[in-house]
């Protein structure tokens, strides 16, 4: 009863301080992904701390390198973003007004003539909204950048009592459930560490193709672009899509060729994504079906925006371990 009022008591709480929440989520993020290679250096006679300062080191360098490789010119991007995109904007209306005219002028049935006017309404809602959603992205990217700073620090002393925080987690499960509770761990972090860490070794090398891609096809803002499609990639089947939209547009403002080769180019890449890396990288850790996928997808986006399609994949492969690992149980003992 005590332990009910609790949780419930405790999860009220977190509903209160949700707002603050945020790099912990990240940082116990960065901890859970980060746990197993100091484990793996442990098991080679290194003490943990120094493991954990090994591991952070490796991490600093190669996001040093990166930084050091595509910071300025992403920076120097972004600033011309949200200097230039009202006049871009404008631009795009433009070529969208005339399109629409020259649509207008055909001889359509009234039916279907609806039906375009319709879909025309809604490709206008769609521009004038582009910019102000990016900028607002932006913006909010920006006022999140303490949560990048305090993350590392929460992880790391969450990485040094990480067996501390285990043995008091299963000491709050009846001692007849633990081995159970254990398996089934074990099982979900099979699946969400591979998954995880495949998905983003997968998204940063598709990012990193997209941006040198654009770069060879002089599209503008391409480090932005190839950095927003590395980011949208993981969040499969969708996200591609996603990502591929602001550099077609950015492309079409300068030649409707240039955004035909940009299409050319995250097929290819997306292509080579499907048949070489997921594979390879990621493989079938996750084991859901397509429609699955793509319906948590949905779910998560309509619940929690953003933030839900990035965790609606591991969430629902999460589920999908317990709901197997329960159904084994059930056979055992029915």
């Amino acid at each position: 009863m005590l332990t009910g009022a609790g949780i419930l008591f405790g999860l009220v709480f977190l509903y209160w301080v949700r707002g603050i929440l945020g790099p912990f989520l990240l940082g116990g993020a960065m901890a859970y992904l980060a746990h197993p290679i100091v484990v793996k250096l442990e098991e080679r006679q290194v003490p943990r701390q120094m493991g954990t300062v090994l591991v952070y080191l490796a991490f600093a360098t190669i996001i040093g390198l990166i930084v050091y490789a595509f910071g300025p010119s992403l920076l120097m991007e972004i600033n011309q973003i949200l200097v230039r995109l009202p006049n871009q904007t404008g631009k795009l209306e433009n070529i969208t007004r005339d399109a629409v005219g020259d649509i207008k002028r055909l001889p359509l049935p009234a039916n279907l003539q609806e039906i375009v006017n319709d879909a025309i309404q809604r490709s206008e809602q769609l521009v004038q909204g582009f910019a102000r959603k990016l900028v607002d992205f932006l913006v909010d990217l920006f006022s999140k950048i303490f949560w990048f700073w305090l993350a590392p620090v929460i992880a790391y002393y969450l990485i040094l009592d990480w067996d501390e925080f285990s043995e008091k987690w299963l000491e709050m499960i009846p001692a007849s459930y633990r081995p159970a509770v254990v398996l089934l761990s074990q099982e979900v972090d099979g699946v969400l560490t591979g998954f995880v860490l495949g998905r983003l070794i997968v998204s940063g090398i598709v990012g990193f193709l997209i941006t040198l891609g654009l770069m060879a096809l002089d599209v503008q803002f391409a480090t932005f672009l190839g950095v927003l499609a590395g980011v949208f990639d993981l969040i499969p089947y969708l996200g591609p899509i996603v990502g591929a939209v602001p550099a077609v547009i950015f492309a079409f403002l300068s030649s409707p060729w240039k955004a035909l080769w940009v299409v050319v180019l995250f097929f290819v890449v997306n292509q080579l994504e499907a048949v070489v890396l997921a594979p390879r990288i990621v493989g079938g850790r996750v084991g859901l079906h397509p429609v699955v996928t793509i319906f948590a997808l949905l779910a998560g986006g309509h619940l929690w925006g953003i933030g839900g399609v990035l965790v609606a994949v591991p969430m629902a492969a999460t589920l999908r371990v317990i709901l197997v690992f329960v159904g084994r149980v059930l056979r055992v003992y029915s």
